[in-house]
């Protein structure tokens, strides 16, 4: 799955705003799953739209107890983008910060983009973006505010496993990704891409 690009990323983390740069700018992303049932607005931050994976989502309930098969996930991204086979696809879940490991063995040719906020950031900053009034994706796995901070650091925890993490700069999609495009997000968030 060499077009797949994975992200996740705890909430709060400034990873939607992060995976909007790439919708936005890198050549031949699917945005097919851009729907109107697939989109959160505020009037101060990115945004959620498109596909979001986890417990509660459409495709992808497995996801609080296990990764899923390649098939699985081949069913899954057939069902929730109807763009070329060819396109990237951008697969986002928070779950993911759990299976980064199992992701790099099953899809060893696609892109894992971590990101990474301190706890405290995440928590306040996911309050400040809507918290539990979010309509999409949902929420409703995380419980409340105490559980809320639980799987954040717990996610955080898991994603920090995987190296050394850094602000994107400007080159990061001609470095990463082979295209001649200008990454540019100016908000506060380290990034690794594995």
């Amino acid at each position: 799955m060499k077009n797949w690009i994975f992200f996740t990323g705890a909430p709060g983390s400034r990873w939607s705003g992060v995976s909007r740069v790439f919708r936005d700018n890198l050549p031949n992303v699917d945005n097919s799953d851009m729907t109107p049932d697939k989109k959160y607005e505020s009037n101060i931050f990115s945004g959620h739209v498109g596909n979001y994976y986890g417990p509660g989502e459409s495709y992808s309930n497995f996801l609080k107890h296990r990764l899923g098969s390649i098939d699985e996930w081949k069913n899954v991204i057939s069902k929730s983008f109807n763009g070329p086979d060819d396109s990237i696809k951008l697969i986002l879940s928070h779950h993911f910060a759990y299976y980064i490991k199992e992701i790099r063995e099953q899809f060893p040719e696609s892109k894992i983009v971590l990101c990474y906020r301190s706890d405290e950031e995440c928590f306040k900053w996911w309050h400040e973006a809507g918290g539990w009034n979010i309509t999409y994706p949902k929420y409703d796995w995380y419980v409340n505010d105490e559980r809320m901070r639980k799987c954040i650091k717990e996610q955080n925890q898991e994603i920090l496993k995987h190296g050394k993490f850094s602000a994107p700069d400007i080159n990061l999609f001609r470095r990463e990704f082979n295209a001649d495009v200008d990454f540019i997000f100016n908000r506060e968030v380290m990034i690794r891409i594995i």
